[in-house]
């Protein structure tokens, strides 16, 4: 069953600088307007950060300048129902509130690779079923928040003319496009020559063993008594010594665990309470008709007064930000600590059981426990020869499962023949009668294309419909809503203009909700010296959705739809209800 997300609201707002964006989203297409630099690429970008997408904090510098919170409340139906869940992004810290109301929280998600952000990963692989593997430095991991939204978003300044490149660095990982492509449409890549010739080589090293045991069970008693005598009275008390030691650190660190945990609520109280007196402090005013809250008394207004007021919402502003990088910090020492918990119960784990199992020509230590017990001795070798002929007939199985190179050429080149027939019909709608050759219309072979301009926008455009459609045949994919950031380009033609607009209104999925934001301009059809100006111009959005979208769509404008830079252009209540539970949220 497929998983399916989507986005209800979106609300950005700036306490410092007492401003908010708000918005509601339709469950089909949205339309996002405006003049250029409103704000349109901020909204989606928004909603990426909100995620924990970094790779996006450069585009929303300035937005960030505001020190913002970001909350984004969505919806995800896994067939079984609707499931409400809200995320808000605020300081360095992501919070979750799942089904049921109960908050998860991450302090310290500004870098991928820090312990939090790996976490929040894990978290919302686990809400998508998102299950994507990718190789870095010959290690399996987890792939990035970024690979979930890949597909589903193309960016205004690279998606329209390189593939796969909205989000930077992922070319980085081995196999990257071969293995993307397989886990969207659903092709299990099982065959991995370093891992086939790793299972030969084990194999091997297993019937080697095999057949000295049956050598080594052989030799006399008195000979084998001998060695163990020799061999293992010092290591017995070295092990016991060592033991004891690490047994020692384990326990203090555990004691340093917990006294980092009782830290971390204490200064996540110290917060909650800061933010609640930040409040109280914003809802007096100093007049002389004002009372205090508690005893009722009448204060009187006087500029030492109106002083000792903002500079209480100065100290705990600063209080509040060296609070929020305290947890930060103590969360990140807890990793830490946990981390050696771990280490130091695998490290005791691994030397005991060395010990236990450790042979002198391939008896071990258990034997000479139990007192030089010849019996026990053979048993316990034939049961090692057991173990290791088990495992050899598994492995064999692994090495003939693993010959299935053909296999996934074969659903490869399926899955490429239904691209093409896709990505060609969408060529044809666009007039693109010039794409035939096979690197540029196999899946696999296509990495770019030779053309510029318009030509190169509307291809590009060609192949991300094709890919979602594709996708959208895949079982058990999450789907996520498909996000078109400036689908026209400026320097377009009034027959392109009509082509990609029918295009896009044509082919936009039904499974899923869709943004695209386009650009509003209040040009007049004519410059001042009676030149005619660009149908992108010239072109109002109002109009653009009843001609070529569904009447399900939804239009709506960042801030007048006049005004650059609009995104921030509401005044903030601090009574505000959305606004009023987010700051429950995050206390």
């Amino acid at each position: 069953m497929k998983t399916i997300i989507r986005f209800d609201r979106l609300f950005v707002a700036s306490e410092t600088h007492g401003l908010y964006f708000d918005q509601r989203f339709s469950h089909a297409i949205n339309i996002i307007s405006g003049c250029n630099t409103s704000g349109k690429s901020t909204l989606i970008q928004s909603i990426l950060f909100t995620f924990g997408i970094n790779d996006v904090k450069d585009g929303l510098s300035e937005i960030i300048n505001y020190n913002p919170i970001f909350r984004l409340d969505f919806v995800i139906n896994k067939g079984q129902g609707e499931e409400k869940y809200t995320i808000v992004r605020n300081s360095g810290s992501i919070y979750l509130r799942e089904v049921g109301g109960s908050i998860v929280s991450f302090h310290g998600i500004d870098a991928d690779t820090r312990v939090e952000h790996i976490k929040l990963k894990e978290k919302l692989s686990h809400l998508f079923g998102f299950n994507m593997l990718l190789e870095q430095k010959g290690e399996l991991k987890k792939a990035s928040i970024e690979c979930m939204f890949l597909p589903y978003y193309i960016s205004q300044s690279v998606g329209w003319v390189y593939l796969r490149e909205s989000f930077s660095n992922l070319g980085f990982y081995k196999d990257f496009k071969d293995t993307y492509l397989d886990y969207y449409l659903g092709i299990e890549n099982t065959f991995d020559k370093e891992h086939f010739y790793q299972l030969k080589k084990e194999t091997a090293q297993l019937q080697s063993k095999i057949s000295s045991l049956n050598k080594y069970s052989n030799e006399p008693r008195l000979v084998v008594s001998k060695l163990l005598d020799e061999e293992f009275g010092d290591e017995a008390q070295k092990y016991i010594d060592g033991y004891i030691q690490s047994i020692e650190l384990l326990d203090g660190e555990r004691d340093t665990y917990t006294s980092l945990c009782n830290k971390l609520s204490l200064t996540r109280n110290h917060l909650k309470i800061l933010r609640r007196t930040k409040r109280n402090i914003k809802s007096q005013s100093y007049n002389d008709i004002d009372r205090c809250p508690a005893c009722t008394q009448i204060l009187p207004y006087s500029l030492e007064g109106l002083y000792s007021f903002y500079q209480n919402i100065n100290d705990t502003d600063k209080l509040l930000e060296k609070i929020n990088s305290k947890i930060q910090e103590v969360q990140s020492d807890i990793n830490s600590s946990l981390t050696k918990i771990k280490n130091l119960e695998i490290d005791i784990s691994i030397k005991y059981s060395y010990f236990i199992e450790k042979k002198s020509q391939n008896i071990s230590f258990d034997t000479w426990i139990d007192n030089k017990a010849n019996v026990r001795l053979l048993a316990n070798m034939h049961k090692e020869m057991d173990e290791h002929t088990t495992r050899v007939n598994d492995l064999k199985l692994l090495i003939d499962g693993m010959e299935e190179e053909q296999t996934l050429f074969l659903a490869r080149f399926n899955k490429e023949k239904d691209f093409k027939d896709i990505f060609q019909r969408y060529l044809n709608e666009m007039q693109l009668f010039n794409v035939k050759e096979p690197r540029y219309t196999e899946l696999y072979k296509i990495n770019s294309f030779p053309f510029q301009g318009v030509e190169l926008h509307k291809t590009v455009m060609s192949y991300h419909f094709a890919l979602n459609h594709l996708i959208d045949k895949t079982a058990e994919i999450h789907r996520l809503p498909f996000m078109l950031d400036a689908i026209l380009k400026e320097d377009i033609d009034d027959r392109n203009f009509d082509l990609i607009l029918s295009f896009v209104g044509k082919n936009l999925s039904s499974d899923t909700q869709s943004f695209i934001s386009i650009s509003e301009y209040t040009d007049d059809k004519s410059t001042g010296g009676g030149e005619k100006v660009s149908i992108t111009r010239r072109a109002k959005v109002q109009d653009i959705k009843e001609k070529y979208f569904p009447e399900s769509t939804s239009l709506f404008f960042i801030g007048d739809g006049k005004n650059e830079r609009s995104f921030f252009s509401k005044p903030l209540d601090l009574n505000l209800d959305i606004y009023v539970d987010t700051c429950q949220l995050i206390e």
